[in-house]
């Protein structure tokens, strides 16, 4: 598997733990979060701090409004903050938290949770529907990682890190329903774990491994075929962006780093950029 691709660092936020970078093309605009901070960024305008933890951030189909995953469940916020709490699935659990979450082609959220002690199956995947109900789509989960679909909306790939594989199901658009889940792909074989992932405008899933340095893609059939290479261990997301949506950018982190990695790798924590010569599509947006 050629190693061909380099990313640079793009934006220093000296983050602890950076996760969920999403484009907002309406917004024009790059957005991430620091988990353990509760810290919204919103690049080129700064950032607002909510109740930590805040594990994701995704754009609604009010400008003014975004969508966010947290310790508690999933909620509103404009003008940096809370505005309408629309699901606690996880109050009162103070040893869980929501993870990773994305919008699918009809507007509903997934979310899944993770406890922090990473006791194995404690987490589910969580779908939140327009109406504001809540439904758990599978349960067992350890790390409810990556999230994303296939261009034509039919497919749905899921990462549960301990696990090492990347998992596909079948997906309904109409009804939000999950079946025929199998490996799409194994990743047993390189450094890290899987974490966040992204699905280009060609069908290729572009996958973040933390402790692995580096971000690969995967085409449709699952095979591995492309390496963007980072200077630093902690890789937790990716998307495109940029106006026309043929940037990659990346989020990494600093946990788990020891003192002497943490000197070797002076730019963890920073979102880093790379020019992969694909292309993504627009974010979906949560309808409200």
């Amino acid at each position: 598997m050629p190693d061909d691709l380099t990313a640079e660092v793009w934006l220093e936020v000296s983050g602890v733990h950076l996760e969920g970078v999403v484009w907002d093309d309406v917004a024009d605009r790059l957005r991430f979060v620091d988990i353990p901070r509760g810290r919204v960024f919103e690049a080129g305008t700064g950032w607002f701090d909510l109740p930590a933890p805040v594990t994701a951030v995704h754009p609604t189909t009010d400008p003014a409004t975004l969508l966010v995953a947290d310790g508690d469940g999933m909620a509103l916020t404009s003008g940096g903050a809370l505005t309408e709490r629309l699901a606690a699935p996880l109050a009162g659990r103070p040893e869980i938290r929501m993870n990773d979450a994305n919008v699918d082609p009809a507007g509903r959220y997934l979310a899944g949770s993770m406890a922090y002690d990473v006791t194995p199956g404690a987490g589910a995947l969580y779908r939140l529907d327009a109406d504001r109900s809540l439904h758990i789509v599978l349960t067992g989960v350890t790390i409810g990682n990556g999230l994303d679909w296939s261009p034509d909306g039919t497919l749905c790939y899921f990462v549960d890190s301990p696990t090492r594989r990347v998992d596909v199901f079948d997906y309904d658009v109409t009804t939000g329903a999950l079946s025929g889940r199998r490996t799409f792909a194994d990743t047993s074989g390189l450094p890290g774990i899987p974490d966040g992932l992204t699905v280009d405008a060609d069908g290729g899933v572009w996958v973040a491994f933390w402790g692995g340095s580096r971000v690969v893609r995967y085409d449709t059939g699952g095979r591995a075929e492309r390496t963007v290479r980072l200077p630093v261990t902690q890789v937790t997301s990716c998307a495109f962006g940029g106006p026309g949506l043929d940037q990659l950018y990346i989020s990494t982190s600093t946990e788990e780093l020891t003192p002497d990695q943490l000197r070797d790798q002076p730019t963890a924590g920073a979102i880093f950029r790379a020019e992969p010569g694909r292309r993504g599509r627009p974010a979906n947006r949560f309808v409200i």
